[in-house]
């Protein structure tokens, strides 16, 4: 049974037979990584002429339990759970919001202003607070406690 695609499928083969295939190759590899690493100068705060902002929080930190959830709302509504590891992102409006983090027993709220085409960028840590280690060891309850802090 043949298998029949209605548009042209262009098979990858490891074996570069030309120098103009291997700068073709070269070139789609080059625009996959920027779309896979974003754009370069991530670390400076980048403004567009765009009607929105975008809002990412990470969560990535050493001092993270990384197995209790942790529920993200931006202005009262559910955004969904923020997964270690796996940062969240979504556009907002431009103005002033209140991001609020939940782990189910502490949360955390912080209130942010983004102006039109701004990347804020927030990280989330979900960790033991202060004598956490004490109450694991004597009690065997762990009170995680979650921070949200502007990168």
């Amino acid at each position: 049974m043949a298998i029949r695609f209605s548009y042209p499928v262009r098979v990858m083969s490891p074996v570069v037979t030309t120098v103009d295939d291997a700068l073709e190759l070269r070139k789609e590899i080059e625009a996959l990584e920027r779309a896979w690493h974003g754009p370069d100068n991530t670390a400076e705060k980048a403004t567009s002429k765009i009607n929105s902002a975008v809002l990412t929080v990470t969560r990535n930190g050493k001092s993270d339990f990384q197995d209790r959830q942790v529920y993200l709302y931006v202005d009262g509504e559910l955004w969904g759970k923020v997964r270690y590891g796996r940062p969240v992102t979504r556009e907002i409006p431009p103005g002033h919001h209140k991001v609020r983090a939940f782990n189910t027993l502490f949360s955390h709220t912080i209130e942010i202003d983004a102006v039109p085409g701004e990347h804020v960028k927030l990280r989330c840590t979900n960790g033991l607070g202060k004598g956490g280690w004490i109450m694991m060891v004597i009690w065997q309850v762990a009170a995680l406690r979650v921070t949200l802090e502007r990168e």
